[in-house]
């Protein structure tokens, strides 16, 4: 949850509507650092079921010709972190 000064919630107020609305937040609005009221979604997001997955990633768009570089791009960022550790040794 996110909080914001009234006074700077009155100067991006459709802003936080808009992501209130698309990414489902709520957000404090707070006068002299006390929460007073908050922009919540009336209707909140239904969470994403493991069985919804395959679905959910048929929906998404094609990477198309930019698939094979994303896949390289991941493979070279993967490089980068150290191996994970087994939490179970």
């Amino acid at each position: 949850m996110e909080r914001i000064s009234i006074t700077e919630a009155s100067h991006q107020l459709n802003a936080l509507v808009d992501r209130v609305r698309e990414e489902g937040v709520v957000i404090e609005l707070e006068r002299d650092h006390e929460p007073i009221a908050c922009l919540s979604p009336l209707h909140p997001k239904k969470p994403l079921m493991a069985c919804d997955l395959n679905a959910f990633f048929a929906s998404l768009p094609s990477l198309g010709d930019d698939a094979e570089a994303f896949a390289r791009d991941v493979e070279e960022a993967r490089k980068s972190f150290p191996p994970e550790a087994d939490p179970w040794e």
